[in-house]
């Protein structure tokens, strides 16, 4: 046989059961037990509602993790108006926050019982939603695509000139 070469049949003969176990090794955690002899420890029904607002509220706080992202995908976007920028506007400060707010139910339908009152965790996803929101109404109006002035709505009222400003 060349260098480079195992033979696999001398691995038969293993010599692992005589050496000793490691530190720390338990044998009788390793060995496979029926489910009669030890069963795992189940929660009970306080634990598990306990658990679910828990849960809930994780779910709830989950919109106030992706502000900071908006925040900053609306400062690298910039304000003028091009189609990367409407773009991430309609999609991320818009679409989604509107489409959360109407899922809401569920949202947190996994986590309704009898024993938790879901009522402020909804309530605090709705208003983070509303947050997001109101980030995306504000980027509409810096790109200036919100009609706030009398002229955006009047055709006879001449639009105000600007006599200076910094380009």
């Amino acid at each position: 046989m060349s260098n480079w070469t195992i033979n696999y049949s001398s691995l038969a003969n293993n010599n692992s059961s005589k050496l000793p176990s490691p530190r720390g090794f338990k044998p009788s955690t390793s060995q496979k037990h029926s489910r009669s002899e030890k069963a795992a420890p189940v929660l009970d029904r306080h634990g598990q509602a306990e658990l679910k607002m828990k849960r809930a509220w994780d779910v709830a706080l989950a919109p106030a993790k992706s502000i900071p992202m908006s925040l900053f995908m609306m400062y690298m976007s910039g304000n003028s108006l091009q189609i990367f920028s409407v773009v991430i506007t309609a999609t991320m400060l818009f679409i989604q926050p509107i489409k959360a707010i109407m899922s809401v139910q569920e949202t947190f339908s996994r986590f309704e019982s009898k024993e938790s009152d879901l009522t402020l965790p909804k309530l605090s996803f709705i208003g983070l939603q509303v947050i997001v929101l109101l980030l995306g109404i504000y980027r509409v109006n810096s790109m200036g695509l919100l009609p706030n002035t009398a002229s955006d709505w009047l055709s006879f009222i001449k639009p105000k000139e600007i006599l200076e400003f910094a380009a």
